[in-house]
């Protein structure tokens, strides 16, 4: 029997019909398989790049708001105190002042302060930052409203105290208000006369020469009230205590200010302000350096001169050529020895050792001055956030 073999093609012929329509089917799945991962790794790395630039614009932006908050907080540490004075020397109501802090390379804050009374401050900080590419760039703005807080004080005299006084010598006190040569600001501080001495009622003083005091000398119950010397408004002597920029020991001064003609070194504790305003040894720089100057103990002024508020826990003696602008405040006993001492502004003596008097003897003038007065207090003032949203990010 012949057996005769069919050729390939009958073979292929003879193939089922189902098996035939498959072929390159695989090739097909593949291909849209590979499509498939291609879309769904391309959403990966599109969700991915999305999400790291979100985040790299919030990092910039938080960079953007911490700079704004250095800025604004710098500047309130840093407060130049010469702002608190009235205009020209210091700020007038509306003016603005604007500073530039930088941060770091492509980081910068653009600080500005407004005065809105005379007492309040508009502070403002502007934050830009970018992330080493300057087309990437992010801005916040924070602002502040903050407040000199300063001692009300209206002294009754050029020299008040709640113990005896004895004037004797050469000594000039005078109630009549007196602005310092040169001191622009007391255009703007309204000043007013007073009595040249006030002293505490059941008390005594007594006045060698009646051409010694000008203004006339007066027994007021404020004198004898130890809150006078103790108790300032908001303020009070522990409080301007623990604000003190100045802490000494007791002892004999000779203070001098310190610093150049654009310049004033508070580091030095021997520098209390300058209040000239010309003359030789003049250091313009500290011209608005009004310190607050506490001393632990009794102190002996024997040279030099300085400005604004003076703490002593204990006596102060006076006796060497000094010149003092601004308020004193003693504890117990107000002694003036041999030299010139001139004063321009305020003396008080709470004089809590009544067994001990107070005497002003030899060449001395006591001139009283608001506008001395005034400007120490507000030159020395401390800064504090206002009691309710004070604070604020704008954007």
């Amino acid at each position: 029997m012949t057996h005769i073999e069919a050729s390939s093609d009958e073979q292929m012929t003879e193939l089922p019909r189902t098996l035939r329509v498959r072929r390159g089917t695989a090739l097909l799945i593949t291909l849209v398989v590979v499509v498939v991962l291609a879309i769904l790794s391309t959403g990966a790395v599109l969700g991915a790049m999305q999400d790291f630039r979100a985040g790299r614009n919030t990092l910039v932006e938080q960079r953007a708001f911490a700079v704004a908050e250095f800025g604004l907080n710098q500047e309130i540490s840093k407060w130049d105190r010469a702002r608190n004075l009235p205009a020209p020397k210091g700020m007038a109501v509306g003016a603005i002042d604007s500073t530039n802090v930088f941060v770091a390379q492509g980081d910068t804050a653009r600080v500005r302060v407004q005065r809105l009374t005379e007492t309040t401050f508009w502070v403002v900080s502007v934050g830009r930052a970018n992330i080493g590419n300057g087309t990437l760039e992010a801005q916040r703005q924070t602002h502040m409203v903050v407040r000199i807080a300063y001692p009300t004080i209206n002294p009754g005299g050029a020299i008040v105290t709640a113990g005896n006084i004895d004037v004797k010598g050469s000594a000039q006190i005078t109630g009549t208000n007196t602005n310092p040569t040169g001191w622009t600001q007391c255009a703007n501080i309204a000043g007013r006369d007073t009595f040249a001495i006030s002293y505490a009622t059941g008390k005594t003083a007594t006045i060698q020469k009646t051409n010694m005091v000008t203004g006339g000398i007066n027994q007021s119950a404020a004198a004898a009230d130890s809150n006078t010397y103790v108790r300032y408004g908001t303020e009070s002597w522990n409080t301007l205590v623990a604000n003190a920029d100045i802490t000494l020991p007791a002892g004999n001064l000779g203070p001098e200010p310190v610093g150049t003609a654009t310049t004033c070194d508070i580091s030095d504790v021997s520098n209390w302000g300058e209040p000239l305003r010309s003359g030789n040894g003049y250091v313009a720089g500290c011209t608005d350096y009004f310190p607050i100057i506490y001393a632990s103990g009794s102190l002996q002024l024997t040279k030099g001169r300085g400005q604004g508020i003076l703490l002593v826990n204990g006596d102060i003696r006076l006796a060497g050529n000094f010149q003092w602008f601004g308020l004193i405040i003693a504890r117990d006993d107000i002694t003036k020895g041999n030299g010139t001492f001139d004063m321009w502004g305020s003396i008080m003596s709470r004089n809590a050792n009544v067994n001990d008097g107070n005497d002003i003897v030899g060449n001395s003038s006591f001139n009283w001055s608001k506008c001395a007065v005034e400007s120490a207090l507000r030159g020395s003032a401390i800064l504090t956030r206002t009691k309710e949203r004070s604070w604020v990010q704008l954007y």
